[in-house]
């Protein structure tokens, strides 16, 4: 965690994006249950207010690259039809084959995209299978579907960076734009190719920097595998005066690895095949259940891989803890009206680790109503 600067009145929470073009992976799952938690936690000891744009993620050579291959490859398939293995095998093969994309294709896709919000229907139909399992998942109010134009535009934000000598520039010449980051002793970062294309912390800037005022703490919640862009971001949006926090999470192994979603590995583990998974627990359960594994047992720095059996238990776990809640069962340790406090941060927001360990803690003591209201 790196803070700068005084507390804030307002807590935004701003998760690294998600492109709709492969399946939520136990990574994803874990970055989303600790931002669900977090902001529901928070929210009920101050003001908070989530940052979730889906163009951020989609007005990026990343995804529209890919759908433009789709395009050129497979004109004729219908997309509503396809699984989020399907789509996303063919992701991984996009990456894992040398190709070069027409500049200038992806260039009006880009443009499409961040004009108008235009989406291939591969995206379109990653983005309702999405929908569907976190709103079994009880996080569909994170809003990963939620669409707007961006603040502001990209030559707009350009300029302002360039105004504060915050950029290396050689558009001039033909080439790239960069980040200056070894003002910082940090690493020179592309934001902008030599083809205009821009990299994909370019939008996040222009979502985020017109946000920022006096009462407000910018909590930029990522993964460790891209801690170096994020704290890049922070310094940058600290020279515009913001107030900011950041919170890296581990990824999470499969197969005994933790790696990027485009170099495949996640079948058997997607979101869509937990939520799949045949057993005896409702929805309630399932719900908390899931938060007690990827919240309160795969902590912040944990190198734990991904175990499904372990994942069993945290949900048999929450049946029985919501058995006892619902029974009554409630001993003389029952936490008083709002618990969250407890574990508020100096900064402001809830600790989830703390908060779903101290559930973890408790095993024979059912959450009190307010806390079942966050977890399930």
């Amino acid at each position: 965690m790196q803070l700068t600067g005084a507390p804030a009145t307002e807590l935004v929470v701003a998760p690294v994006t998600i492109t709709p073009t492969k399946p939520l992976t136990p990574t994803h799952v874990k970055g989303l249950l600790w931002t669900d938690v977090l902001v529901k936690a928070s929210a009920r000891v101050g003001g908070v207010r989530l940052v979730w744009n889906n163009r951020m993620a989609t007005v990026t050579t990343q995804a529209t690259a890919f759908w433009h291959h789709l395009e050129l490859t497979e004109p004729h398939t219908d997309w509503s039809r396809e699984s989020e293995t399907a789509i996303g095998e063919r992701y991984v093969r996009f990456h894992g084959e040398p190709r070069t994309a027409d500049p200038e294709a992806v260039g009006v896709r880009l443009s499409r995209a961040d004009r108008d919000g235009w989406i291939h229907p591969a995206g379109v139909r990653m983005l309702q299978l999405w929908r569907d399992q976190l709103d079994l998942l009880g996080v569909g109010g994170l809003g990963l579907t939620t669409d707007r134009p961006l603040a502001t535009t990209a030559g707009t934000m350009l300029d302002t960076l360039a105004a504060r000598g915050l950029l290396i520039d050689h558009r001039r010449y033909g080439g790239p734009v960069h980040l200056d980051g070894p003002r910082w002793g940090l690493p020179l970062r592309r934001l902008v190719g030599a083809d205009g294309h821009p990299n994909y912390l370019l939008p996040i800037l222009r979502e985020l920097i017109p946000m920022i005022g006096p009462r407000r703490l910018f909590l930029l919640v990522h993964d460790d595998g891209i801690s170096a862009d994020y704290l890049l971001l922070e310094r940058v949006l600290a020279e515009f005066g913001a107030r900011t926090a950041r919170l890296s999470l581990s990824r999470v192994p499969v197969g005994g690895t933790a790696r990027s979603s485009r170099y495949g590995g996640w079948r058997g583990s997607t979101l869509g095949d937990l939520a799949a998974t045949s057993g005896s627990a409702d929805r309630a359960a399932y719900r908390l259940g899931m938060r007690l594994y990827f919240v309160g047992t795969l902590h912040r720095r944990s190198a734990q891989p991904f175990r499904m059996g372990l994942l069993r238990r945290c949900v048999g776990r929450a049946a029985r803890m919501l058995d006892g809640s619902a029974a009554g069962d409630a001993g003389p340790d029952r936490w008083a009206a709002d618990p969250p406090a407890r574990f508020r941060a100096p900064h402001g927001y809830v600790d989830p680790y703390r908060l779903t360990a101290s559930l973890l803690g408790r095993p024979r003591v059912p959450p009190a109503p307010e806390i079942r209201a966050i977890y399930t």
